[in-house]
């Protein structure tokens, strides 16, 4: 079986402008935008610019860390009246991720199912995805929980022996050279859990929206086609990457064009419209290659 990237990118373009502007009406992409706004919104990706720039201070060095650690834990420790106010904002932030995250996760489906259908409906498709939005969720919770613990355990591991064996200069080398081991072996676990989110947006959601599975069982059915074609969806996430980059100077240029009104939440959304539809049909577009049960779009073309 051939495996193509180009070809189902332009049948994705072709059909993206037939949904979207054959003909062009404000209220499908109002309507559309929303259910998009509202996938990305744990990602980032949903309209909007999610970067922010570094402010120039100065990089502290591992000794004054621990020290500015000290100093923190000392002033705690005097205004004990603070802890539950910290601990109040923190429950209250945990809640808002956790919230997020749930809509996005049923959102994604609307979305999905919108663009399959070429409509514009959030009501009706809010309350049949219940389930797949659910299993989604607990996925996503699931996986966020294991990064965060894999990042905590490096950080206990690796940086906290590292800072305190900086603090004598006879052992600074060790400390620098164990500094930059855990920032490489974060660098290579996050580039794998970016691969795995990859895969969970452009193919695990699919698969679970096409066959009406849940989250685990849908991993479970992508895994043989992971085995056998495993450079080809490596080869996918860098062909993604390649065209990301035209688009991203694009919002930028579109940003200095209408005053960074296009990284206003949802507004960005729906002038990014094409991006975004276009993006969701590629990702169906390829996977309908590997036969005819993984044909989400009505008119997508197979090989076998």
């Amino acid at each position: 079986m051939t495996i193509s990237y180009v070809e189902p990118l332009s049948r994705a373009f072709e059909r993206m402008r037939r949904m979207l502007f054959q003909p062009f009406e404000l209220s499908k992409w109002l309507v559309l935008g929303f259910s998009a706004w509202l996938a990305g919104l744990a990602t980032g990706n949903g309209g909007g610019s999610s970067w922010q720039a570094y402010d120039g201070g100065d990089l502290s060095s591992p000794r004054e860390m621990v020290s500015d650690l000290d100093r923190i834990l000392e002033r705690l420790v005097e205004q004990v009246f603070l802890v539950p106010i910290v601990l109040l904002v923190v429950s209250v932030a945990l809640v808002i991720i956790l919230l997020v995250l749930w809509i996005s996760s049923r959102a994604k489906f609307i979305f999905l199912d919108n663009v399959v259908h070429d409509r514009a409906m959030i009501v009706e498709p809010w309350k049949r995805f219940r389930r797949l939005g659910d299993s989604l969720f607990l996925w996503r919770l699931g996986f966020a929980v294991v990064c965060f613990a894999v990042v905590l355990v490096l950080l206990v591991v690796i940086f906290a022996p590292a800072a305190t064996l900086s603090l004598s200069d006879a052992l600074r080398g060790l400390s620098l050279a164990s500094i930059f081991l855990g920032v490489l072996v974060m660098a290579v676990l996050g580039v794998i859990a970016a691969f795995v989110l990859l895969l969970l947006e452009n193919f695990v959601i699919p698969i679970m929206y096409r066959f009406d599975l849940r989250a685990t069982e849908a991993w479970r059915a992508l895994l043989p086609w992971l085995r056998s074609y495993g450079g080809s969806f490596v080869l996918y996430g860098g062909f993604v990457l390649l065209v990301a980059i035209p688009a991203f100077f694009a919002f930028w240029v579109l940003c200095c064009c209408t005053c960074c009104i296009v990284a206003l939440p949802y507004l960005g959304t729906v002038i990014l419209l094409p991006i975004w539809v276009t993006y969701r049909i590629f990702s169906l577009e390829f996977l309908a290659q590997f036969g005819a049960d993984y044909v989400s779009v009505p008119d997508a073309p197979t090989t076998g």
